[in-house]
This record gives C-alpha cells, structure tokens and sequence, in this order.
C-alpha cells in the first residue's frame, strides 16, 4: 500500500490559478514576450523573497516558479509582476523558441505563426482544458522537441511548417494552411470538452514519439551580431539570492535581457564577445551550469520532499549525489531522472533511467516514465549508497568501447537495483 498517493491533477500551476503543494501555492509566469530585463528579475526575486519562500525554478517548458506563497501573497505577487512591468501569458499555450527573429540559424521565426494562433484561438477561451498546447518550432539553436504538445508545427522551409496533432501523421503545409488546420484542431478538442486532449481525436492517438533535446547551453550567436548565452541553475531551482545575483552578472556584462527557455536553462542576450566572457565567468561562480559536459545536465529532478505533498523522497537533495555518482557513464547516450512520485512532472517523457518514489522509498525504471515504476523498491534512507553502489557495478561492467545504453541493456537492473543480481550476472540475453 502507497502512503502517500500521487495527486494526478488535471492542470499545472498557472498564474491566475496558482497550485498548492507541500511548501504552499506555487504560482507559474510565462513573461508573453518571452524576456525580463536584469531589473525585472531583480524585483521578481525580491518579491519571491518577500510573498513566498524565497525559492524559484526553471521548467523544463521555460517558466519561471515562485514557491512558498499563501492565499493572502498570491495576489501581492500577481501584483507585483504587473508593477514591474512584466505581462503574464494567460490562456492557451504556444511555445516558441525564446531566440526566435533573432538566430541566424533558424529556417523560419514562429512568432508571426504563433501570433495568428493565439488571435484565431481568443473564442475557445474557457474551453480548452489548462494543459493544452501548442509547440512552434521555427529551428535553430533552441529545440523545443522534447516539448509535448497537442498541436506542433515545424519550420520546414520558409513559408511552410509541418503540422502533427496529437500523435498523428505529420502534414506539410503552407503557413496560412497550418494556421487555418491548427485552429481547426484546437476547436475539435475543445468540442470534446475541457478534459479532452488533440490524442482523444481521430486518428491522432496512438504511441506517442518521444524525443530528446539537449539544453541550450553556452555561447549562440544572434543576428545582430552580438550573443546569447545558455546556462542553468542545478536542477532548475534556485533561492531569491541566486535570482538577483543573476540579474546582477547580466547588468554588469551588458547583457540585454534573460529569457526562459527549454531544459531549465536561461538565455541572456546581446552580449558583446567581451562581455559574455565576463558573463560566463560570473555565472559559473554562482555555481551555474554552463557546458553540457557538466553531469548535472544530464539529471532531471522535481523539488521532492519536503516541498510536494505526493513526495516519497527528497529528489531534489539526492540529484547532485546521482550526478556525481554517473559522472563516468554519462557518455551521451543517456538521461537520468529523479522523480519524488510516480507522475514525473520534472520529465514526462521517457529517460533511460529513472528513481522513482513509492512506497515511502524509490523504485527503478530503465527506458520507461516514472508512471511505469515498481518493485523492487529501496527504502529512502538507503538511497545515496544504493544510488552510489549501483552506479559503481555499472562502471565496473562495462566493456572497453561500450556505451552505457548498450551497458543498461544487457544488465539485470532489477536485481541490481534489489541487490541480488551477483557481479557476474544474471544478464539478459540480446
């Protein structure tokens, strides 16, 4: 018996309808132009500081989180982000490169696309469920293709995107075309009813394609010549301090501004060479990530306990112990994820490994989401040395020239993980 239940609830945190969990509510904030300046992320951390707990977060969509609020702060902080000057996006969701007009590398830039779908979209207001969207990847050096989505349209050359909804076949067509059919398909679900999403239509269920993005990390060069930088803050989170010494290191480089963006990371623009330089140097001081060769890249967490209330383990603080622990296998073929419960909401999609909470400890899921966890599970005060001892026999199997995905799949990982496959086997036959 599970003592604590996964809540599955039906929507995410959003800015007018905050989501309560273990530490409080957590509000969410997509700035609608996708961008804070160095001051408006000042005066959000600060007010985080202030109305909530003073921690924050990157999703792996490019939110920004506040934690910790009340119902009495909720709209103080609401307030506030108005007051800075920052616009919330409110209603449906449509997802577009944070780079998007700005990198030279990209086939198209999807926000005119994307503009023409919000207006087209302003009569379902209200009868879209809250986790429907819409993903518009125009290329580039930002992937939005691990982002699930009811309706994505795909740059395939200028003036033409293929369109997938649901989990159906793509379509190429011309940008008024997928315009008009990607309205058609959002009236098609609301019709269905706010619970309904694009894989309950027609033709458009059937096994979802997972894909994997890499995180936009360091140096991108822009248009305008001058530069982007990517970087994250270890699993997404930081406290309000972090936050303002960020907005700090971008006002004292020249940076323009600092934008969300996928795998929990940020970009700050319109560096000068010297500058982002300086930038990357400020950054790493304050223990940011900046290069994807760091393992805690390769690592997705949720806040676990004590934050959520569906907790099981305290994912979060155990995420740094799995980075440094597969250190020497992340060779690029893999992906770790820490999940508190069994909905997985740091990483929907597959990872190749997966911890997952249950029954007051964590199970272990290879090449599976979190919802696919179960027994043998290791009770949580075992975890950092089950998690060590199981990273140590994985890098002492492995062959000279072997992948670690080749490694994992040849193992059994079950009997690893419970401690009763012995160092020469069982293995499974290939």
């Amino acid at each position: 018996m599970t003592p604590i239940p996964p809540t599955r609830r039906g929507a995410c945190p959003a800015f007018l309808a905050p989501m309560e969990t273990g530490d409080g509510l957590i509000l969410r904030l997509v700035p609608s132009d996708g961008r804070l300046s160095p001051v408006q992320l000042r005066g959000l951390a600060d007010a985080a500081r202030r109305l909530g707990n003073g921690m924050m977060e990157v999703t792996a969509r490019g939110s920004l989180q506040v934690r910790g609020l009340t119902a009495e702060t909720v709209p103080l902080l609401q307030d506030a982000v108005v007051a800075l000057g920052i616009t919330p996006r409110l209603g449906l969701a449509v997802d577009v490169s944070p780079l998007g007009g700005m990198d030279p590398t990209e086939i198209a830039d999807g926000h005119p696309l994307a503009a023409a779908i919000i207006a087209g979209a302003q009569p379902l207001a209200g009868k879209l469920g809250p986790k429907v969207s819409v993903v518009v990847e125009g290329g580039g050096a930002v992937s939005l293709a691990a982002q699930k989505a009811d309706v994505r349209l795909v740059a395939a050359w200028p003036g033409h995107w293929a369109l997938t909804i649901g989990n159906g076949p793509a379509r190429v067509l011309s940008e008024g075309d997928a315009v008009a059919e990607a309205l058609a398909a959002l009236a098609s679900i609301a019709a269905l009813g706010r619970a309904a999403r694009a894989t309950d239509l027609p033709g458009c269920g059937g096994r979802a394609r997972v894909a994997e993005a890499a995180p936009p990390l360091g140096r991108i060069p822009l248009a305008d010549g001058t530069l982007a930088f990517g970087f994250g803050l270890p699993f997404g989170a930081g406290d309000a301090a972090q936050f303002e010494a960020l907005a700090e290191a971008a006002e004292a480089t020249g940076a323009r501004d600092l934008r969300p963006a996928p795998e929990r990371t940020l970009l700050a623009t319109g560096l000068s060479p010297a500058g982002v330089d300086a930038f990357a140097a400020r950054i790493a001081a304050l223990g940011c990530i900046t290069a994807a060769n760091d393992s805690r890249a390769a690592v997705a967490a949720c806040a676990g306990a004590p934050a959520c209330a569906s907790a099981h383990i305290p994912a979060r603080a155990l995420a740094p112990v799995l980075a440094q622990a597969f250190a020497p296998l992340l060779d690029g073929t893999v992906s770790l994820h820490l999940s508190a419960c069994t909905k997985g909401c740091a990483h929907p999609a597959p990872t190749t490994l997966a911890f997952v909470g249950m029954d007051g400890g964590a199970a272990l899921v290879h090449d599976g989401p979190a919802s696919g966890a179960a027994r043998p599970v290791r009770p949580a005060a075992d975890l950092p040395a089950a998690v060590a001892s199981l990273a140590a026999t994985l890098a002492a199997r492995r062959n000279p020239g072997e992948t670690t995905r080749a490694l994992l799949a040849r193992l059994d990982l079950a009997g690893l993980w419970a401690g009763t496959a012995t160092t020469d086997g069982p293995e499974k036959t290939t």
